[in-house]
This record gives structure tokens, C-alpha cells and sequence, in this order.
């Protein structure tokens, strides 16, 4: 889950990084209970880029700053409209520094990454410098190794791994996958301010962190309607443009599916794992999810079962068939109580097939 900027920078000010006073506004007349000039008026949208875009303005006067709050609330960035603009003192900036800490996979766990400017895309150039935080154990002096890293001296060493290390605070306390400045810059009397700020919170971690209760269907506003609809009910599917669509249980078989489904001439209409242990329930809004789309002319249904028990499935499919009857179903049941399930298929009048080639090659028919 992506926060806003101001969002981000709250976390920031909680654990003690440096931030411009800003206030956060909902309608452009807001603007007018601002004093301070010059200021910076920032649109609030969750993608990248709005700077180019004119998402960001800066104001001389309430009158000037009024206009072009009216003009950035009306202004669409990459899809997502603005609920919101944050409104800041315009900064004397010295220098700027992109620093964050993320997940990267090649060294198997978090990393600091900075570079000695800042930018748009700054994260993929060349001037990158990387620090690991082996097994996850953080020490102070990682953040002052970065810092002599990217050319920093006397006392910017120590301010700079000050900030590092309350980033990391930031990082581990809200269970994020992502904490970004970009750019932390030093002002004119040599503050290290974060002028931005981007947070990812991993979304398997938000049963545990209170703070973030109801707010995750405020923070998808990059996803299509079935994809929305499935992370509301903890369910991800990824809209693709065909008619066949796909529930399985595991990536991999997920995968391996549409595989086969392309190979046999079928295009799949989604990718959609329904997940290990999943019961009745949660099947049946998975079978709902998938059909949700006008353009699906049939489910098809690879499940394995070994967490999850096939009894539950075919229990799901049964009553999907009874509210849907002219719902066009292929199967692929086989695993934990297979048997048990065969019989509830039986009885609903559901073919059900052990051979995943014989019910690809059936779903691309059917489809056809």
C-alpha cells in the first residue's frame, strides 16, 4: 500500500526526520488561510512523475496560489486525480541527496541505496551506491558508511546517518517494503530536510498495524475495478484481455495454466491465485471475481489440493452452479479429499477431469 506524500512525511516527523511545516488542503479556497509566501502547492496522488506533469507549482501570493490550487485539482496525473494538495514554505535548497531503504532480492534482504543527488529516476542511474543490511541487522554506522560513500564530510557524515537511522526506525516499525527521500536536501543553514517522501507499507502486514485500519481502499486508485475488487476481499487478479478466466491455487500453477491456455490458441482473461487453505467462501468470491468481467465465456478451474481441501472447492462450485446455472465451468480438481469432491461435483452435474491438458483444451473450446 502506497501512502501520500503528507502521509509519508508524518511517519517521517514521528520518528523524527526533518520536514517543511506543511498543511495539507481539500479545496482550492483552503489556500486563502495560508501566510506563508513563497510557497509550494503539491499535488497528492499516489504516482510518480507529477512534477513534470505541472502537479507541482509554486505561488507568490494568496491570489496566485488560489489559481493554481484550482488548476492542480483539476489536473489528472497518469489517471489518478488529486484528493488532496499539500501546501509548503518554498525552501532555500543547497544540495540534494536521494537516499531510501527497500527489499532487494539479489541481496536477499533490506538495503540502504542513496545516491549524492536527487531526481527524477535518480534509483536507476549510474551513481547508485548500495549498502546492505545483512540479515537484517541494522547499526548506526551504515548510515555514516553511506555517507562517506557519497563524498560527505565532517559533520553531514553524522547528520546524514542521523537521518538513515530514522528512516530505518520508520522502516521496521510500519513493516514496509519501501521508504524513499527523494531529494533530502541541506538548506542554507545546513539542515537535512526530507522534501519528499514516498512509503510502501507491505499489505500482508496490515492486520498488525492499527494505524493503517480502513485505509487501504483510499490507496488503490492505480488498479482497474476487478483488481480493486479483489484486494477489498483479499484476492489478487491481474486484468488481462482475453475470455478465459483462470482461478488455480499457487503462481505457479497459475501460471503454468495460462501457459497452456495460450498454447492451445485460448487467451486468459486474468491471472488469479486463489491461494493455499482457501475454503467455501473464499472460492466463491473468486469464482464471482472472475466471471465479473463481461467478456469471460468460462471458468477455468485448476486446484491442487494439499492445504486446500478439494471438499471445500467443490462445495464453492456446487453452489456457484445453483445461482449461476448457465455458467460454463471446467475442472481440474485433484489432491486432498478428491474422491469426497467428485461425488458433490456429480451430484451438481459438473464434469470434473483429473488431466489439466483435457480441461485447457475444453475452456479454449468452450470459449471459441
Amino acid at each position: 500500500m502506497r501512502l501520500r506524500e503528507y502521509e509519508a512525511k508524518q511517519l517521517f516527523r514521528e520518528s523524527g526526520i526533518p520536514t517543511p511545516e506543511g498543511k495539507v488542503i481539500r479545496y482550492a479556497e483552503e489556500i486563502f488561510a495560508n501566510k506563508i509566501y513563497p510557497c509550494t502547492l503539491k499535488t497528492q496522488v499516489l504516482t510518480g512523475g507529477r512534477g513534470k506533469l505541472g502537479g507541482i507549482q509554486f505561488a507568490d501570493d494568496p491570489n496566485d496560489a488560489y489559481k493554481k490550487a484550482q488548476d492542480i485539482f483539476a489536473l489528472e496525473i497518469k489517471g489518478d486525480m488529486p484528493e488532496a494538495i499539500l501546501v509548503e514554505p518554498k525552501v532555500n535548497i543547497k544540495r540534494e541527496i536521494y537516499v531510501s531503504i527497500l527489499i532487494d532480492r539479489a541481496y536477499r534482504g533490506p538495503i540502504i541505496m542513496a545516491a549524492a543527488e536527487g531526481g527524477v529516476e535518480i534509483e536507476s542511474s549510474d551513481s547508485i551506491q548500495i549498502v546492505p543490511i545483512t540479515g537484517g541487522n541494522y547499526s548506526s554506522y551504515l548510515g555514516r558508511k553511506m555517507a562517506t560513500q557519497l563524498g560527505l564530510t565532517g559533520k553531514d557524515v553524522l547528520k546524514f546517518g542521523n537521518i538513515v537511522n530514522r528512516l530505518w526506525d520508520v522502516y521496521t516499525k510500519n513493516d514496509c517494503d519501501l521508504v524513499e527521500i527523494n531529494p533530502l536536501i541541506v538548506d542554507g543553514d545546513g539542515n537535512f530536510v526530507a522534501l519528499d517522501g514516498k512509503i510502501t507499507i507491505n499489505e500482508d502486514s496490515l492486520g498488525r498495524q492499527p494505524r493503517f485500519d480502513g485505509m487501504l481502499g483510499a490507496h488503490l486508485t492505480d488498479l482497474g475495478e476487478r483488481e480493486f475488487k479483489g484486494k477489498m476481499c483479499d484476492l489478487n487478479i491481474v486484468e488481462l484481455e482475453g475470455n478465459i478466466g483462470i482461478l488455480c491455487n499457487g503462481a505457479g500453477l497459475t501460471m503454468a495454466t495460462m501457459d497452456l491456455v495460450f498454447h492451445h490458441g485460448g487467451k486468459p482473461s486474468n491471472f488469479l491465485d486463489v491461494g493455499g487453505g482457501a475454503n467455501k467462501d473464499h472460492v466463491t468470491r473468486a469464482l464471482d471475481l472472475v466471471a465479473s468481467d463481461e467478456e469471460v465465456k468460462v471458468l477455468l478451474v485448476n486446484i491442487l489440493g494439499g492445504i486446500t481441501d478439494c471438499v471445500e472447492v467443490a462445495n464453492a462450485l456446487k453452489h456457484y452452479k445453483e445461482i449461476r446455472p448457465k455458467a460454463n465451468l471446467v475442472v481440474r480438481l485433484v489432491g486432498n479429499n478428491e474422491e469426497a469432491a467428485q461425488k458433490i461435483m456429480n451430484d451438481a452435474g459438473i464434469t470434473m477431469t483429473n488431466v489439466l491438458d483435457d480441461a485447457v483444451k475444453q475452456a479454449v473450446a468452450v470459449a471459441a
